[in-house]
């Protein structure tokens, strides 16, 4: 971005937070009842407000402070916290899952909640592309009276109260009423600590604390949403007081630390950042050529660019903190000459294009875009950089609409959560389309993930994801590269418990 057009940004921002209220500091504003306001950006316009129509983590960011599950797993300690339900028992076959509703939960359109929206969000949930990953494996829901639901597996599944956690209750009246909207406009179809009172999804949004929320009224009673894309215009709308917490630059966090105005924490994410080949795209449908490019990722000079070496690369896609992740088997580490060898081996002549490299503009996915082509460049591989913003980049990705793509996920905290970028049921959340042609045994890497979840042992599940890891390893399709670290920064008199590796909890937020 050119620096005028990041100073007219900037003013733009400004000028729009000064609007929320009277200026009571230079990082103060306040509404209209005299309240502190917190300001808050995302990294991406709202795609939507529907909780089952993305997995978007910049959206997800957002539904945390609206929309709850049953249960929610604690991204720091990894157990489960009592949400709308309060408590429930598995059957001794570990098929049979019975939930009870907390009594007094409503939706912020004054409902009380009942087990019958449970079992509508699930089954919609069920049908939607976006989430239905976190719901395999279960074959009925059922509302067996207004304050109990029973969920019936098709086999055990040790992944089960993780994946829960990401399943958003909604009001079924208030669906059925907005039908076709609903994720388009203003909803009040949930139960978190916050409610939204304003929303244009690609200039600014308002969220205010529910006063009658179970577990007590929020301290912050108000939150003013922007996104901002370029992380740089980010920062300095931070600096400038328009922003009391933000996601900085990592570029300039050793400048941040030193600065005692405001607070500053390095949080390593539970995110993997990585490349995908599409080998349905010639010339990348030559095995060797994919290894080829896996060799030649330099995945030092990606984390130097993106996060000053701060990241950690990655050998495997999910984190070895996660629940079932291998922590040995197939790696890909630079090696130039091997890229070269398997080069020559797959025919591929020096100076060839292999086509274009896809990546969401204006972030570190752009710079690990850039340091990929010269990757490849130094292999004698040319290609091309292609720069979309966020959601037309994930659709197209989604469609299988590129040759080489730059992107990332957050796992929930069990290895089951890559199940979604690769098991062939998946539609509309993978990226790589294994069961098209008879190139890959996709039946088999299948039945790995539906082994892995069917026993809680967790030593047999480390046994079978090792061998599925090392399935899709040899593909060469998914290239794990680092994950990243998340700088936040804070303004001295905000009060934030714990920053989360992903999700901000701003309920346990308050003003000192």
């Amino acid at each position: 971005m050119k620096k005028s057009a990041v100073f007219a940004l900037l003013l733009s921002f400004v000028m729009i937070f000064s609007a929320c209220g009277d200026a009571t500091g230079p990082a103060a504003s306040t509404n209209e009842d005299g309240e502190r306001v917190l300001n808050l950006s995302i990294l991406a316009p709202l795609t939507t407000i529907d909780p089952h129509e993305s997995n978007n983590i910049q959206d997800i960011m957002v539904f945390y402070q609206v929309f709850e599950p049953l249960y929610k797993q604690n991204e720091a300690t990894g157990e489960y916290m009592p949400r709308i339900s309060d408590s429930y028992s598995i059957s001794d076959d570990g098929t049979v899952y019975t939930f009870n509703i907390r009594d007094g939960v409503k939706f912020h359109n004054g409902d009380t909640l009942k087990a019958s929206d449970v079992e509508f969000s699930y089954k919609r949930a069920m049908d939607s592309p976006k989430v239905r990953s976190y719901m395999a494996g279960i074959v009925d829901v059922e509302a067996t009276n207004d304050s109990t639901v029973v969920v019936t597996l098709d086999q055990p599944n040790a992944a089960l109260m993780t994946n829960l956690s990401y399943i958003f209750i909604i009001s079924e009246r208030e669906a059925a009423e907005q039908g076709d909207l609903f994720g388009t406009q203003l909803t009040l179809a949930g139960t978190g600590p916050y409610y939204l009172t304003h929303l244009v999804h690609d200039v600014e949004w308002t969220v205010k604390a529910c006063p009658n929320y179970y577990l007590g009224e929020a301290s912050i009673k108000e939150i003013y949403y922007v996104p901002i894309t370029d992380a740089s215009a980010g920062l300095i709308t931070f600096e400038s007081g328009s922003l009391d917490w933000y996601i900085a630059p990592i570029a300039d966090w050793d400048g941040l630390v030193a600065n005692s105005k405001h607070n500053t924490e390095l949080v390593a994410a539970n995110h993997i950042s990585y490349v995908v080949l599409n080998h349905l795209n010639a010339p990348l449908d030559n095995d060797n050529l994919r290894r080829a490019i896996a060799y030649a990722i330099d995945k030092e000079a990606m984390n130097m660019a993106c996060f000053n070496g701060l990241a950690v690369n990655a050998d495997f896609m999910v984190r070895g903190t996660n629940t079932g992740a291998p922590t040995n088997g197939i790696v890909y580490n630079y090696d130039p000459d091997k890229a070269r060898e398997l080069l020559a081996e797959a025919g591929i002549a020096e100076g060839t294009n292999i086509g274009t490299i896809n990546c969401s503009a204006g972030g570190y996915f752009e710079k690990m875009a850039q340091v990929l082509q010269d990757n490849l460049a130094a292999v004698g591989l040319v290609t091309d950089i292609q720069r979309l913003d966020s959601a037309t980049n994930l659709e197209m990705a989604r469609r299988y609409q590129f040759d080489l793509l730059t992107t990332g996920f957050a796992a929930n905290g069990d290895f089951d959560s890559w199940k979604m970028y690769t098991h062939t049921d998946f539609v509309g959340t993978f990226y790589n389309k294994y069961d098209e042609g008879d190139k890959f045994d996709w039946e088999y890497m299948n039945s790995l993930w539906e082994a892995g979840v069917a026993t809680a042992d967790v030593k047999e599940r480390v046994e079978i994801y090792t061998e599925l890891n090392d399935w899709i390893a040899d593909t060469a399709t998914q290239i794990p590269i680092f994950h990243r670290v998340l700088p936040y920064v804070w303004t001295t008199d905000l009060n934030v418990p714990v920053n989360y590796p992903n999700y901000p909890l701003i309920y346990e937020w308050s003003w000192k």
